[in-house]
């Protein structure tokens, strides 16, 4: 059985060459099937993957007897890792003649031209899996559709106050977490969050004030007032009688 790494030409450095050496991208780390395998498969991948640079076209012999002889694997072994690889896509069954494994592989340095392959493979990857993201632009204005979504979505908000703290929130967000590849999903998730504004207070708690206010007195004072006013003030014969019956008394 011959087996061909998965996408083995989009991930090839070197054209017509093989180095010998691989690189591994550090994008396989957000791979949720290559991460789910069993610990064997992720063990034995790399490896795999050295079988394969041996070839300018990346066959190998991927049968049983050939793997268990060249990476030193039990048939246990080959069972509970290689085989997941297979069946989960990360290796491919190829067609055609065997790799000869014999080739005479010239000697690559760090120096050779490296610096500028490596550039336009990582750009080659991010473009064949679109993960590439970006961050929010200093300069981005608030967009007609943002606007409307808010208004529809959030009719609470104001759209305008909610994206200045949205835009200014990004800018200065820092790392990878500041990257996004929908700016537009992001501003979406971001209205829906948005808390919904609360009063100052519970007007359960308001307490009823029950005391009339000033421009309104009380009706038991006011006929307080009227009654003094309709009493008659005693005549002074009334009055001499009431001092002498206290002058007396004293």
């Amino acid at each position: 059985m011959k087996l061909i790494p998965k996408n083995w030409a989009v991930f090839q450095h070197y054209k017509d060459r093989n180095p010998p050496w691989i690189k591994l991208h550090r994008e396989i780390l957000n791979d949720r099937t290559y991460m789910t395998l069993p610990l064997a498969s992720k063990a034995l991948a790399p490896l795999m993957w050295l079988l394969a640079s041996e070839s300018k076209n990346g066959v190998f012999n991927g049968s049983a007897d050939d793997l268990m002889f060249r990476l030193h694997i039990t048939k246990k072994e080959y069972e509970d890792g290689v085989k997941p690889l297979i069946n989960k896509g990360f290796f491919e069954i190829a067609s055609g003649v065997l790799a000869d494994c014999q080739q005479d592989a010239r000697p690559e340095t760090e120096t050779e031209t490296e610096t500028e392959t490596e550039k336009e493979r990582e750009t080659e990857v991010e473009k064949k899996r679109g993960t590439k993201g970006s961050r929010l632009s200093t300069d981005f204005e608030l967009p007609d559709s943002w606007t409307e979504f808010c208004q529809s979505e959030r009719p609470d908000l104001n759209p305008r106050k909610v994206f200045d703290s949205f835009k200014d929130y990004w800018v200065a967000k820092a790392g990878a977490a500041g990257v996004k590849l929908d700016w537009t999903a992001t501003w979406r998730n971001w209205v829906r969050n948005q808390n919904i504004a609360k009063p100052l207070f519970n007007k359960a708690d308001i307490a009823h004030v029950t005391v009339p206010s000033s421009s309104n007195r009380d009706p038991a004072l006011v006929k307080l007032d009227e009654d003094r006013k309709r009493v008659a003030p005693p005549n002074p014969e009334v009055l001499a009688k009431i001092r002498a019956v206290l002058g007396k008394q004293a």
